[in-house]
């Protein structure tokens, strides 16, 4: 588990108070869909994505944060 000073700069951004690892979790958002999905990796050997949804291979991983941030999910 990580901690503060395992992270760059978190003194400096004044990131302390509103650090938590929920932040951190990872998920799939599927471009087609426009929504958090859940998603298969058909081929261990690539690291692509499909959306269990519309099939399409059109699928983001990154933290939920990030995700709603950016693709702007309520």
């Amino acid at each position: 588990m990580s901690n503060f000073s395992d992270l760059i700069n978190i003194d400096e951004i004044d990131k302390r108070d509103n650090f938590s690892f929920d932040r951190w979790e990872v998920c799939f958002y599927c471009k087609d869909c426009k929504k958090l999905i859940v998603a298969e990796r058909p081929d261990l050997k690539w690291y692509m994505f499909v959306c269990t949804i519309c099939k399409w291979k059109k699928v983001v991983i990154w933290t939920k944060e990030w995700l709603k941030a950016n693709y702007k999910i309520k």
